[in-house]
């Protein structure tokens, strides 16, 4: 990934993550084909809601980064203003979701919840590797 205002840390982050998270787009299409057929608003629904992910953590990651280079009482007010950021964000996304008859509203929202999961499984399967 090309992004230069990104440290290698947050780029190597996003690098684990997106993968992953398309790979778990294409098996909840998959798995709504039976219930929804060939709808445009379940993988439109399902990018969206990655690139709201990927753009979260990227936000996430760089306000990290920032905010420990300030003094204390500027770093909380810096961290939660880009919370705040954030947040109407993925807010927006959210309702975008439910605005647009061309999205899926659970297609958009799902990607969301990815990162936890993810991160879990990877921990789960490095702890049974034993590294």
């Amino acid at each position: 990934m090309r992004i230069r205002f990104l440290s290698k840390m947050v780029k190597d982050e996003l690098a684990f993550l997106v993968p992953k998270a398309l790979l778990i787009d294409l098996v909840v299409f998959l798995a709504a084909l039976p219930f929804f057929g060939l709808d445009t608003g379940i993988p439109l629904g399902l990018l969206i809601g990655t690139a709201a992910m990927t753009v979260n953590i990227a936000v996430l990651g760089y306000a990290t980064e920032r905010t420990v280079e300030r003094p204390l009482k500027q770093a909380k007010r810096y961290m939660f203003s880009f919370y705040l950021l954030r947040m109407v964000f993925l807010g927006a996304v959210i309702v975008a979701g439910f605005k647009f008859e061309f999205l899926n509203p659970a297609a958009v929202y799902l990607p969301l919840l990815y990162p936890k999961p993810i991160h879990t499984a990877d921990a789960v399967l490095k702890a049974r590797k034993g590294g």
